[in-house]
């Protein structure tokens, strides 16, 4: 196995997925009950990798569409129906022999069955000036009765989801979704996306049509001991001893756990080191390295900040336990409380910190490392 492989900057699979044990159980259970789940994790933490490794356990046929390029109900409704007709084709078989049942369950959709190279092709056509909110109940429903007829269970897995809930807004498609959704028994959805902020406002919302529709199931850092672990294997196979403690630890720390930098940092020891057992020097000198390719684009996500987010991000940095709003920050920031909420508020939304154990954390340790560069050079608050 290559050590890519084992620290993938892209999907974890087999020997490279780390733990997430028990969210794997949970998922599973869900799946294999018919539950639909909904993943929340920030950008880079593994959600994909955890659908996709709980839908292997189930062994149920599956589609996956990605909603981050939709940029109207028109394109949401198109990608929904080509799942929909790819999760036929995967759960049910050859397609000419459930047109009849097609023809059965839909009126405003028109089937359409190409033959090409010999296979028989389906497609969902919506009427002219057809509403994208009704053609998708429509789908959505067909495929679930068409699971029915087989007994069959299937999984649809919905990926950036937060941009259906940007152009529905609360109506039309999300309503479609949870009139199906509630109602199956055959189809289970795993909703999954990295604006959290968005994900939790169309499912805790009373008002949106999503609200408490499912299980919600938040990512956090996978634990020291876990990827130790991890990356002890990775070293046993490589180098046939352990990796020093140091070197481990090392790891541990600049990289704060963030899955994306743990396996970025890994990939580029292993790399650097294919004989020789590396050093903790040597990982600091990867890392380093990171840093520096990365310097753009973590001051342009920077500079995209307001003046009060720069602010309070900079307090952060400088001093994670300090009480945002008690006084001594907030005359060590020039801020008054209403102001730094906002400020926190803005800066949850994009993705730039996270909050647990009553405190708030930089989620990218790339951020976090220019940030804390920023209180002593001050680069990064000029506007």
């Amino acid at each position: 196995m290559r050590m890519r492989d084992y620290f993938p900057l892209g999907i974890a699979a087999g020997n490279a997925f780390c733990n997430r044990n028990a969210e794997t159980e949970l998922l599973c259970s869900n799946i294999k009950n018919g539950k639909h789940t909904l993943l929340i994790a920030t950008r880079r933490y593994g959600k994909s990798s955890l659908a996709l490794h709980a839908i292997q356990l189930s062994g149920l046929p599956h589609v996956e569409t990605d909603f981050y390029m939709a940029s109207n109900e028109k394109m949401i409704e198109a990608y929904i129906l080509n799942g929909v007709v790819e999760l036929i084709g995967k759960a049910l078989g050859s397609v000419d022999k459930l047109v009849a049942s097609i023809k059965k369950y839909i009126k405003s959709l028109q089937p359409k069955i190409n033959i090409g190279t010999g296979n028989f092709q389906l497609e969902l056509q919506p009427a002219i000036n057809s509403d994208p909110a009704s053609n998708v109940k429509e789908a959505l429903l067909l495929i679930e009765k068409l699971l029915s007829e087989k007994n069959q269970q299937a999984i649809f897995l919905m990926d950036e989801f937060q941009n259906v809930g940007v152009i529905a807004q609360g109506k039309g498609i999300e309503a479609a979704i949870r009139h199906v959704a509630q109602k199956s028994k055959y189809l289970t959805i795993i909703f999954s996306g990295s604006n959290r902020k968005m994900l939790q406002t169309m499912f805790d919302d009373e008002n949106r049509p999503l609200y408490k529709l499912c299980w919600k199931l938040a990512l956090n850092r996978i634990s020291a001991e876990h990827y130790i672990t991890h990356i002890k294997n990775a070293a046993k196979l490589t180098w046939k001893k352990n990796l020093p403690e140091l070197c481990l630890h090392k790891i541990l720390n600049v990289t704060e756990r963030h899955p994306f930098y743990i396996n970025k940092l890994c990939d580029r020891i292993w790399s650097y080191h294919p004989q020789d057992l590396p050093q903790e020097n040597d990982i600091d000198i990867a890392w380093q390295k990171i840093l520096d390719e990365e310097r753009s684009d973590a001051i342009k996500e920077l500079s995209l900040l307001s003046p009060g987010q720069k602010t309070v991000l900079l307090q952060i940095a400088k001093n994670p336990e300090s009480q945002l709003t008690g006084k001594q920050a907030l005359m060590e920031m020039n801020m008054n409380s209403s102001s730094v909420m906002t400020a926190l508020d803005g800066l949850e939304e994009k993705d730039v910190i996270e909050r647990g154990d009553e405190k708030y954390q930089i989620i990218n340790p790339v951020i976090k490392y220019y940030a804390e560069k920023g209180t002593r050079s001050h680069v990064l608050i000029q506007n």
